[in-house]
């Protein structure tokens, strides 16, 4: 047989070009919870529910009213008359006035009326009465409902590779059937010379080592290998292996039969039964590389040596098949990172779940009991008993969680569904942490993240800036009230902000307020802090006491953690208003919107980060008319969208 010269070789970039434009397409399929282990999700995951479902108790000891403790010390306790027991999981109903308390097991619903809990350690028990030695505040004690997450939360994104952390996460919300992507990828090797392993080695002959390397390779970026064997350099039988694989997968990879000798006729049998895009590349290890495509079904021939195979794979395979389902994959057993933030450890040995954000470490334990604590760590660090504080800016080594896809930026401050937009927009990974915009100013001001999503507003005096007075400013008093320093603020854009009523609720405005049931936002929230300014408006407007008017609407000293939170109370029925956005009711039919105000959304950004790639990748997609274009229902850009307010 004559020997056939390979054809021009491509350069690295031209065949990377050639092989990230094959069109490789996953199917769709639905698997059960305990078969999803490690492969992709095909849609994003929403939770239906909260978790906790329900407020409950972390300790052992007795649900009361935190003001009924006010008043007790250890040689004067108050004295509570005791209601009865609620074990974890029960289902007892108990209504607690003033100066009674339920005894209640750690784990166990909070009863009505509560809303603290009192470690049993400070308490004692006699004839039906709780002796309690030590005042306890407002939720000390109390895991609240969607606390670690929350009902129409994004918990885990399209594309996301399913490990233990991530099974978790979808056992907690109560996923049974998962949505994910199945990606056929048919491994043929070829050679006269090869034999399976385990087989007897006769002389002459070598093990199969391709095939199981590759198959490895393909299950690690979240693919489905299919394992065709070893086909002897026969035409005929090429022919027929490749025949059956085209017809069963998305993408074929060969190895062997690819150079230019007389015994190699795969390029041959692509050129005769499809098209050739590419034979040989201008690297080394790995010439001998054929491209085509048969029926529409990708072929990529590797070269028949183990490791020219290998580091082709790697080099491009490999991409691809991360891309084609939608994942960033990437495998190592450990990395040193710098701390980002002072650590002050609990005195014993401690595996502290952290987060990796461009070689930063931050911990990203969110409390006991939070499943979230994993699916938004990187790995751990472990931490000796004898080490008592960790200083920002020490090297550590974290073990990592197996494949772990780092997120490009850590984003605190309060929730907004324009995250999610500008997540999506930009190709960049979040890691969200919403800790209200007060959180997010100190998460700043404490170096811990990269940038602060906040709405804090403020009332103007006369002559400020030439601003007039009593006109609304954001986050900017906030800055400079903190002393803030080495900061940007970017300007972001506006949100619809006011009261969601169920539609049979008969609110109109604030002044139907009073004696109905309001499911305010959580303390340091710049929307509570937006209510307060408006409730304080209309009081001075209508000549009342703001805080006669505030006292008399049932709730308003409640805190809520998000919006999603406050349309779930009313939804339910617990609650006949809450304040949030817009949005929240554009997703809920069942409720109204009344605005009450446009309020401001920026983005505080540490200086030190501003010139990264990433976080210039951030503000050029907030800028872009793409994202304005995507901004959901009661979001908008305006005329200050984009401007930047430095503080030195």
């Amino acid at each position: 047989m004559k020997r056939k010269e390979f054809r021009e070789l491509v350069s690295v970039e031209e065949a990377r070009r050639i092989i990230n434009s094959l069109q490789v397409r996953p199917e769709k399929e639905s698997s059960t919870l305990e078969n999803a282990y490690g492969k992709i999700l095909a849609e994003d995951i929403v939770t239906e529910i909260n978790v906790p479902p329900f407020a409950r108790s972390v300790m052992d000891g007795y649900a009361v009213r935190a003001e009924d403790t006010y008043a007790c010390s250890e040689t004067e306790p108050v004295k509570l008359g005791l209601l009865g027991n609620i074990p974890a999981g029960s289902d007892a109903k108990f209504t607690i006035a003033t100066g009674e308390a339920v005894e209640i097991a750690t784990g166990a619903p909070i009863p009505e009326g509560a809303d603290a809990v009192v470690m049993v350690e400070y308490t004692s028990e006699e004839k039906g009465t709780a002796f309690v030695f030590r005042p306890v505040t407002v939720g000390e004690n109390i895991m609240k409902a969607g606390s670690d997450i929350l009902k129409g939360e994004r918990v885990l994104r399209r594309g996301r590779r399913l490990g233990t952390r991530e099974i978790g996460v979808l056992a907690s919300v109560g996923k049974k059937e998962i949505p994910v992507l199945r990606l056929p990828v048919g491994i043929i090797s070829t050679g006269d010379e090869l034999v399976r392993p385990g087989e007897i080695l006769t002389s002459g002959k070598v093990y199969d080592a391709n095939s199981y390397t590759l198959y490895a390779g393909v299950q690690e970026c979240g693919a489905f290998p299919l394992l065709y064997g070893v086909v002897k350099d026969d035409e005929k039988e090429m022919r027929k292996a490749l025949e059956t694989a085209v017809s069963e997968c998305a993408l074929v990879l060969t190895s062997g039969s690819t150079s230019s000798g007389a015994g190699d006729v795969m390029y041959r049998l692509i050129d005769e039964t499809g098209e050739t895009l590419a034979h040989g590349i201008n690297i080394k290890p790995g010439k001998p590389v054929v491209i085509g495509v048969i029926k529409g079904i990708p072929i990529i021939g590797l070269p028949g040596n183990p490791t020219s195979a290998l580091m082709i794979f790697n080099e491009f395979v490999a991409s691809l098949l991360r891309k084609s389902l939608g994942a960033e994959a990437g495998v190592r057993k450990t990395e040193n990172g710098i701390m980002g933030t002072d650590l002050r450890s609990e005195g014993r040995q401690q595996l502290l779940p952290v987060g990796i954000v461009r070689g930063m470490v931050y911990p990203a334990d969110r409390g006991s009991g939070a499943i979230t604590s994993l699916s938004g760590a990187d790995g751990f660090i472990e931490i000796p008993p004898e080490t008592e504080f960790i200083e920002a800016g020490t090297s550590v080594e974290v073990t990592l969680f197996g494949e772990v896809e780092k997120p490009d930026l850590l984003i605190a401050g309060g929730f907004c569904p324009g995250l999610d937009v500008l997540e999506d927009l930009s190709g960049l990974r979040f890691r969200t942490l919403y800790t209200s915009s007060t959180g997010g100013f100190s998460a700043i001001a404490a170096k811990t993240t990269d940038i602060a999503g906040v709405n804090m507003p403020s009332r103007s005096t006369e002559g400020q800036d030439g601003t007039l007075p009593n006109e609304l400013l954001y986050n900017v008093p906030t800055i400079e009230a903190m002393r803030l320093a080495g900061v940007v603020l970017f300007k972001g854009y506006r949100r619809e902000m006011g009261l969601l009523v169920g539609h049979k609720i008969p609110v109109s405005g604030l002044k139907d307020l009073p004696g109905k049931r309001l499911i305010n936002r959580n303390r340091g929230s710049g929307t509570r802090a937006l209510l307060e300014l408006k409730i304080s408006e209309f009081a001075a407007k209508n000549g009342i006491s703001k805080k006669e008017f505030a006292d008399s609407i049932q709730g308003y000293v409640s805190g809520a953690k998000s919006e999603v939170a406050v349309c779930e109370a009313v939804l339910s029925g617990k609650a006949d208003a809450g304040v949030g956005i817009r949005n929240c009711a554009e997703r809920n039919n069942d409720l109204k919107f009344i605005k009450l105000a446009e309020e401001e959304y920026d983005f505080l950004i540490r200086k030190e980060v501003l010139d990264t790639p990433e976080v210039k990748k951030f503000l050029q997609t907030l800028s872009s008319a793409e994202f304005a274009s995507r901004l959901p229902a009661g979001l908008q850009i305006y005329e200050r969208t984009g401007e930047i307010l430095p503080f030195e």
